[in-house]
């Protein structure tokens, strides 16, 4: 019997409705056509991915599905979930799909959300935040190739940094205090970290900068998902 967890970052204090919608959209899919779902959170007391695992187990599954709701493969990804997987697991046979950031409904999202504004702000340039981390290379490469990609595509120019590691924000737009951008946080819901670059940014740079909405709501995050279930042969493309 196989079963499927979405695996979600989650909060100490706050769950993210957008997120937790967007999956349980595909949960009643998956499930009409036989798969055991469960949402897993990988902080926090509540709904953990400890519990998950353990209630899927309970049930008779034998080989496991995880789907990231995460957006690059940080400490996260590659530390924190395997581990504590192979804790509950042992030697189960466990799937583990690629994080989001990659797939071409978010690409196709923010490149959009970004060319509309860029183009009702001439002479503005496009800036991608995300997470960043100090501790992988593949997520600064993967970021830097989008904001490439984009660009080309766009004609507009449209850079990347990150909240932490190498090319962090502040220091890039503090090199840069007199020039407007239209800033496109790279991340899956606004919490604490993207309430902290926006209040930054607003004190920091010029008031002129237009940063945009995060992905929590959009329609690009259940589209992204069923991009790597397809991919998994979970559900027909």
């Amino acid at each position: 019997m196989k079963g499927i967890i979405f695996v979600l970052h989650g909060r100490r204090n706050r769950i993210a409705r957008g997120n937790f919608a967007a999956v349980e959209q595909l949960v009643s899919l998956l499930e009409k056509d036989g798969f055991l779902c469960r949402i897993g959170l990988l902080e926090g007391d509540h709904q953990t991915l400890e519990a998950a695992l353990t209630q899927l187990q309970e049930l008779g599954v034998t080989e496991y599905l995880l789907v990231p709701v995460l957006l690059f493969g940080a400490t996260h990804f590659k530390q924190d979930l395997p581990e504590r997987t192979q804790k509950i697991l042992g030697e189960a046979k466990v799937q583990l799909l690629a994080p989001l950031g990659t797939t071409q409904a978010i690409y196709q999202s923010l490149k959009q959300q970004l060319m509309t504004n860029l183009a009702e702000k001439p002479g503005t340039r496009g800036l991608l935040i995300a997470h960043g981390t100090p501790h992988y290379q593949e997520p600064a490469v993967q970021l830097q190739q989008i904001a490439a990609k984009m660009s080309q595509e766009t004609g507009y120019q449209i850079l990347a940094v990150n909240y932490i590691g190498s090319n962090d924000y502040q220091s890039f737009l503090t090199a840069h205090p007199e020039e407007r951008f239209v800033i496109q946080p790279f991340f899956l819901t606004h919490g604490h970290l993207v309430e902290k670059i926006s209040q930054w940014i607003k004190k920091n740079h010029l008031p002129m900068d237009v940063i945009l909405p995060t992905l929590e709501e959009s329609p690009a995050l259940v589209e992204a998902l069923k991009e790597r279930l397809v991919e998994a042969g979970c559900i027909p493309s």
